[in-house]
């Protein structure tokens, strides 16, 4: 049974009021020059991002024709949020993230090229290249929670839902440019350009990052990364509203998970498609998603909570995965993944949003990589699990079970609200 609107606002008023929002307010907040310079940046390093996926993806189904491996390489630049990023986020709260991200956006940088190179080399084995895809995630796991707790360092708190509006705007837009120029790239020249591409993107990440005038250290947040890691876990043990958004986010992101990665092999394999038409068919996720930010999410959001809304997104996303596995027609599969794009959006928002506004200032970077092992750990284990059915079975079978476990846990984790307008203190 759905949350209802009156349930959630009982528990912590979610208001549609403070929630509503136009197309022309979302892209105001680009007004501001520091967040527009990280958002162009950023937009331009998560195409580079993409590229590098769709480049290890494909390379993957190169070398092995397993999609147990297909998965884990698509799972393995995750898996190291699961054990580095509770540690960053902690280092977020307490040194200088400007000089931190700069140390761990060269060490990406250093990684990218070392794949580029092997790889133009074909020196890469499956089990080179999933070293290699974990060398990347140790950077991404380290660098994430710093950036996340700086969004609210270059904007006002009135501003963070635009914020977090646009930044996954942003995600979706490169969801949208970055598999299909890394489609016409791989066709053209092969994975390694796409690799390069990467690497330059990071680059403008860290020169934007390098100009960034960051706060300054509150006198707190200066002791041990010991003491700070346990602040922040008795923090969440005490933090009930907080815990909601963990479990629903991390049971949403386990059962989403199958598409993403499966879809390389399905699209290879079973549509007979190349890299240029499986960077179309990301591409249709991208558009969904960009849609549903722009025209669709703002007006669910003045009349809805966030767990009603995450609620039927999540069902949609359930519908997508069997779709995705019974349908075959090139145009009606990307009509699905435009559907599961758009859910996919809502939730991702929904989650991101719950997160930074229910969080206080003083653990927002440990709080803030808590959310991110806790999703990472379900889009992992996800990942491989579906990887492994699809392995034993089949691809279709593994996309039935996935959209079942998708309506289960929807309605299992309903009384988990994570709508709110309020800081948690605990």
């Amino acid at each position: 049974m759905p949350p209802s609107d009156s349930d959630s606002r009982a528990a912590k008023p979610d208001g549609p009021t403070s929630q509503r929002q136009s197309i022309f307010a979302v892209w105001s907040t680009l007004r501001l020059g520091t967040f527009r310079a990280f958002w162009i940046a950023g937009l331009f390093s998560l195409i580079g991002t993409w590229m590098q996926g769709i480049g290890s993806a494909w390379l993957m189904t190169d070398l092995s024709d397993s999609p147990l491996l297909v998965a884990l390489v698509q799972s393995a630049q995750m898996i190291p949020s699961l054990f580095l990023a509770f540690i960053a986020g902690s280092l977020a709260d307490m040194i200088d993230r400007r000089r931190y991200m700069i140390i761990v956006t060269w060490w990406m940088i250093a990684v990218t090229l070392g794949m580029a190179g092997l790889t133009q080399l074909e020196l890469v084995t499956p089990n080179l290249l999933i070293v290699l895809t974990l060398l990347l995630g140790i950077g991404g796991a380290c660098l994430m929670p710093a950036m996340s707790a700086t969004l609210q360092d270059i904007v006002p708190r009135r501003e963070v839902v635009n914020a977090v509006t646009l930044n996954s705007l942003s995600m979706n837009i490169s969801r949208l440019i970055g598999p299909a120029l890394a489609g016409l790239l791989i066709g053209w020249a092969g994975v390694a350009p796409a690799f390069v591409v990467n690497a330059l993107s990071y680059l403008a990440f860290m020169l934007v990052v390098y100009r960034w005038e960051g706060p300054p250290l509150r006198p707190q947040q200066k002791q041990s990364l010991w003491s700070n890691m346990t602040a922040g876990i008795m923090y969440v043990r005490r933090a009930k509203r907080f815990q909601s958004v963990l479990v629903r986010g991390s049971v949403h992101f386990f059962c989403a998970s199958a598409l993403m990665a499966l879809l390389p092999l399905l699209a290879r394999e079973e549509l007979g498609v190349g890299p240029e038409g499986f960077g179309t068919l990301m591409g249709a996720i991208g558009v969904g998603a960009i849609v549903t930010a722009l025209f669709i999410a703002p007006a669910l959001n003045t009349r809805y909570s966030r767990d009603r809304i995450v609620f039927w997104a999540s069902l949609i996303i359930a519908a997508s995965l069997y779709g995705v596995g019974t349908v075959r027609d090139p145009i009606l599969f990307a009509g699905v993944l435009f559907f599961y794009g758009g859910a996919w959006m809502i939730c991702m928002l929904s989650f991101q949003v719950a997160a930074q506004m229910v969080l206080p200032s003083w653990v927002r970077g440990r709080g803030l990589s808590m959310s991110m092992m806790s999703f990472t750990a379900g889009m992992v284990g996800g990942g491989i699990l579906w990887g492994a059915v699809a392995h034993f079975t089949s691809m279709e079978i593994a996309f039935d079970i996935a959209a079942v476990a998708m309506v289960i846990g929807t309605i299992t984790t309903v009384r988990f609200l994570i709508s709110s307008n309020e800081t948690e203190d605990a």
